[in-house]
């Protein structure tokens, strides 16, 4: 069974003999995620969708089902088993932009679990030790699933939840729209109406925002005069943007624009998104959001 390292969680810097593994697509339009960064600063090559390129390789995940990127994950085992001079830095492919779970991506690794120089994300492994302790009459639970689940969409540095800890980083600083990369609310969106009632304790909390403080924290969220907005934090895609007004001594959240770009966002259903931008902004005040995920998760 696995006994090696993980997957950094943020990769700044390579040594010669090391490689970078991203989820790419097939037109190689490294634009976003852990494909920018490839593209950026490991020699991922404009164009090229798959395979080895400078210390980066990548792995389509973007042109259909989990069937599709199988035969890329194959083929990537296959060359890493043909250079064992080389380290392979697996990053959490199809998980971002391509809106997998690990759940659904991990198991493509099995054939790797044992392969010293294949390094995995500490969440595929997760998934694979799970998957080794049970048959197929002994499914997950749902308790096990959500936190697989959460820590994909979850907010903060969701790998806490796992050691009994908040995820939420501690507010420490007042987040501005300067604080981390970020890019504007595409023209493709929806709109969905709000009635929700924020108590001025948690919107005090709340407008301090959320700065990332590790790579797999997923989210960026600061507020201005009228409008709290979530970022992604590898790609800087705004996802949510919600309106929010004085009522009374409280605030009230009046509508919520969801991102319906399918090149930067992979979720279509309004009512979960409501329901995931709720836990999101739930958690930011410590508040309860279970049954918020719970809803998102359904």
């Amino acid at each position: 069974m696995y006994n090696r390292e993980f997957t950094p969680e943020r990769i700044t810097a390579l040594r010669p003999d090391e490689v970078f593994v991203f989820g790419s697509n097939l037109a190689g339009a490294h634009g976003g995620g852990a494909a920018r960064l490839a593209y950026n600063c490991f020699g991922a090559v404009w164009g090229q969708g798959v395979g080895l390129q400078g210390q980066s390789y990548a792995i389509p995940t973007m042109q259909g089902g989990v069937e599709t990127i199988k035969p890329y994950v194959d083929e990537f085992i296959a060359f890493a088993q043909q250079h064992p001079e080389r380290k392979f830095f697996v990053t959490r492919i199809g998980c971002g932009i391509a809106a997998f779970t690990p759940n659904d991506i991990a198991p493509l690794f099995e054939k790797a679990i044992d392969q010293a120089n294949v390094i995995l994300p500490r969440d595929f492994v997760g998934v694979l030790a799970r998957s080794a302790k049970r048959t197929d009459s002994t499914p997950f639970t749902p308790e096990e699933m959500n936190a697989v689940m959460m820590w994909t969409m979850g907010a903060g540095n969701s790998a806490k939840r796992f050691n009994g800890e908040n995820p939420i980083p501690p507010k420490k600083k007042v987040a501005t729209k300067k604080s981390w990369k970020n890019e504007p609310m595409p023209d493709k969106n929806s709109v969905i109406r709000l009635n929700v009632t924020i108590p001025a304790d948690a919107m005090r909390i709340i407008k301090y925002g959320h700065i990332p403080e590790a790579m797999e924290d997923h989210w960026f969220m600061y507020c201005d005069d009228d409008t709290i907005r979530y970022f992604r934090s590898w790609s800087g895609f705004c996802i949510f943007e919600a309106k929010y007004e004085k009522l009374g001594g409280d605030y009230r959240i009046t509508d919520l624009r969801i991102n319906r770009d399918p090149e930067q966002y992979g979720n279509t259903d309004d009512k979960k998104d409501a329901y995931r931008f709720m836990a999101l902004l739930t958690e930011e005040y410590g508040g309860d959001a279970k049954m918020f995920w719970e809803k998102a998760l359904q």
